[in-house]
């Protein structure tokens, strides 16, 4: 490829007004936890504390487990629903369908 010629974009992927932006979630985190025990309110905000447990190897070849905070998650009361819907869709799919019996 010559200095003049430029590359071609492997990816574009534009942003539009009101629409979601996959280049501005390129750093977004990844959350995982195993439990939420911990939430409140303050001022109108939503908190929940988000952790999981933590496996270590210790000297003496035996393995010690505790638990960390992984996320502090903060919200306004019209977020809270908006996750609460979507955790309740999520787990609708993936709760076994009824099974079908011959009649």
């Amino acid at each position: 490829m010559s200095e003049y010629e430029q590359p071609s974009p492997v990816e574009t992927i534009p942003s539009l007004q009101g629409g979601l932006s996959g280049l501005g979630s390129a750093d977004a985190p990844f959350l995982y936890f195993e439990n939420a025990p911990a939430f409140g309110t303050m001022n109108g905000i939503i908190k929940v504390t988000l952790t999981a447990t933590r496996d270590m190897p210790m000297a003496n070849n035996k393995i010690a487990s505790d638990h960390v905070i992984v996320a502090h998650l903060r919200m306004n009361l019209a977020a809270a629903r908006t996750l609460r819907a979507a955790l309740d869709g999520a787990l609708l799919l993936a709760s076994p369908s009824p099974s079908e019996t011959a009649n």
